[in-house]
């Protein structure tokens, strides 16, 4: 056996080993304070979420209809579906999200959390409301933009 591992003192910690743990733990401490003195912001933006998605998704609905045309409400006012520079496009609400389709292939999720979903239109805007999962309620009015022939 190698003369280094016959000559291992096991009697137990020393008390510098018990300072240096004692060290590492009180660093470790000030980690856990300031992850939580980090969390608090965090969690009131998160509380926005959703007020940043519906935005988001407003913005979106609004730019997909500046240049449309064969404007059309469908399926009981829960789609609607138009033609602009991207093709033929349709959106609607399919189980808890409102999604948009291209060409009738695939879709793009556009906000989540949809309980029920209305378009109705009147003249050149559109007037979309929204019921969400947790029963709050949200209205937008979009105009409707006319593609030149």
């Amino acid at each position: 056996m190698p003369k280094l591992l016959m000559n291992l003192n096991e009697n137990g910690f020393t008390f510098l080993e018990s300072l240096f743990h004692l060290l590492i733990a009180a660093i470790f401490l000030q980690f856990v304070v300031l992850f939580f003195y980090w969390k608090a912001p965090i969690e009131r933006q998160l509380e926005d979420y959703f007020a940043t998605e519906w935005e988001l998704f407003a913005i979106d609905l609004q730019m997909l209809l500046l240049e449309v045309e064969d404007f059309s409400v469908a399926a009981g006012n829960q789609t609607i579906s138009f033609i602009n520079k991207r093709g033929k496009i349709q959106v609607g609400q399919s189980g808890t999200l409102i999604r948009k389709t291209t060409y009738d292939r695939g879709y793009i999720p556009l906000f989540t959390n949809v309980y029920s979903t209305t378009f109705i239109v009147e003249g050149h805007e559109l007037l979309l409301k929204v019921t969400m999962l947790d029963g709050s309620q949200r209205e937008r009015w979009f105009a409707i933009g006319s593609h030149p022939k």
